[in-house]
């Protein structure tokens, strides 16, 4: 019996990413549940960003 070949390569090729971003609505569900499991407004913000779910603000950009 051979070994399984896991690769990340092959896993790639068998499972491909979306290469589209989720829509807005997809995005506010997540927010809500990831919000739903936070243990406070710190966690939370910190969860959003890590997973790259906060609102982009628009106005100017720090240096």
């Amino acid at each position: 019996m051979t070994a399984a070949n896991r690769e990340p390569t092959t896993l790639g090729e068998l499972f491909p990413a979306d290469t589209e971003p989720p829509g807005p609505d997809v995005r506010a569900k997540v927010r809500l549940l990831v919000a739903s499991y936070a243990t406070g407004p710190d966690d939370c913000r910190l969860l959003l960003e890590v997973l790259g779910l906060l609102p982009v603000e628009e106005g100017p950009q720090p240096d």
